[in-house]
């Protein structure tokens, strides 16, 4: 059983609502296996109490915060710098404590998505065009990761009646990275054509999210054999999406691969070490399973 010091540091995970969210049984297994006096837990908070928890993460021995829905596009505001990894798209889901005790934002949400397709579908990123679904946070993450890691072709498509977070997305990649991205309205008939020419699809909705499993964001009939299709849903572990496309021949990558990089990443940036990314998808796979979320 794990009891704290007064020389432990904490680690929350910040947003609402979190009850789906495997990161604390993640992370406190690596942290219990390396013998490390550190521990991580969710906090539920609203959103008129973030400024004033945020600020005061330093004064109760945190190392520094996971940040999620519906926070990582504020929580920006409250910190003293952001690391490049931040500074394109203001979005931010890991705060760093530094040795000033200033509070540093990075992302590596897009890190994650990019590790996971390098290093689990063995893809070399500039050599490919990527397709992702969505303009929210995590779809902000991945195609700055990408831009960033030399890909010279993104197609982003968001619905029609959130446009404007996709054409603000592209604005701030045309500053950083010129010439990169393009953006389109989201439907069946956008999303068909570009299929046609965009050979890693990345899907960044919650359109497939336990509890509403059967839910697909478009036909996977559309999908080829030479798809990449990588879901940032992880819960389910395998989406309806991906076992859909796995039926049509195309190498899949789940959202929970990229879970387990960003979290790793997150222990690098906090703690200086090399997670077991491994063991952590192990333990993400037995926190799923004991909820009765794993699909069979």
């Amino acid at each position: 059983m794990f009891n704290s010091t007064v020389k432990t540091k904490f680690i929350g995970l910040f947003g609402n609502p979190l009850g789906q969210s495997a990161a604390a049984y993640m992370h406190n297994s690596v942290y219990q296996a390396l013998n490390m006096d550190c521990f991580y837990a969710p906090y539920e908070i609203e959103m008129e109490d973030l400024e004033h928890v945020i600020k005061n993460l330093k004064r109760f021995h945190f190392a520094g915060a996971s940040i999620t829905m519906p926070f990582k596009a504020i929580v920006y505001r409250y910190l003293n710098a952001l690391d490049e990894s931040s500074k394109c798209t203001e979005v931010v889901n890991t705060v760093v404590i530094d040795e000033d005790g200033r509070l540093i934002g990075y992302n590596s949400d897009g890190f994650g998505c990019v590790r996971s397709l390098e290093e689990q579908c063995g893809l070399t990123i500039p050599d490919h065009r990527y397709l992702i679904l969505g303009a929210g946070g995590a779809a902000s993450a991945v195609s700055a990761a990408l831009a960033r890691q030399g890909a010279k072709d993104i197609k982003i498509l968001n619905i029609k009646d959130d446009f404007a977070i996709a054409e603000k997305l592209q604005r701030r990649l045309e500053m950083f990275y010129p010439g990169c991205s393009s953006i389109d309205y989201m439907n069946d008939c956008t999303i068909k054509s570009s299929l046609s020419d965009y050979d890693v699809v990345i899907h960044a909705t919650k359109i497939g999210m336990f509890p509403m499993t059967d839910a697909v964001l478009f036909n996977t009939r559309w999908l080829l054999p030479e798809h990449t299709v990588c879901d940032v849903v992880y819960v389910p572990v395998e989406t309806k999406l991906l076992k859909e496309a796995k039926e049509r021949g195309c190498t899949t990558l789940s959202g929970l691969w990229m879970n387990v990089n960003v979290a790793a990443e997150q222990m690098r940036l906090w703690f200086g070490i090399s997670a077991p990314t491994d063991f952590m998808y192990l333990a993400g796979t037995d926190y799923l399973r004991a909820q009765g979320r794993l699909r069979s």
